[in-house]
């Protein structure tokens, strides 16, 4: 019977190349998004500054997969949990905002209903 190890070197270089272009993408579109909240409020900047920090929350991924896939030996358990830990911090914090995002979303049309409704 063959011998399985707990991830595969392809699934490595898989996860290290999406988080590597995903995080990319993400500071890249986060900065804009922060430079452009600044000329609207200075509080329109935060999501801008969140999504650059979620964007280095995955190159961290992104390093901590390749430093697994390079290695000979197979990965240990201290290894495999900071690439968990770097993945559910990343994902905690988009499913917060997520679910800020919904909210907003839902006061917006109950606002815009009881508008309709008083005739504002």
């Amino acid at each position: 019977m063959q011998e399985q190890k707990p991830i595969s070197p392809d699934t490595l270089a898989n996860l290290s190349r999406w988080a590597g272009l995903v995080g990319i993408i993400t500071i890249i579109t986060g900065t804009l998004a922060a430079i452009m909240g600044l000329f609207t409020l200075v509080i329109g900047a935060i999501p801008g500054v969140v999504a650059v920090l979620l964007g280095f929350k995955l190159l961290h991924l992104k390093n901590n997969a390749e430093n697994l896939h390079q290695e000979e030996k197979e990965p240990g358990p201290e290894e495999l949990n900071n690439l968990a830990k770097n993945l559910v911090v990343f994902l905690k914090i988009q499913g917060v905002l997520i679910i800020i995002v919904l909210g907003v979303i839902a006061f917006t049309f109950i606002s815009g209903f009881l508008a309709l409704l008083f005739n504002y």
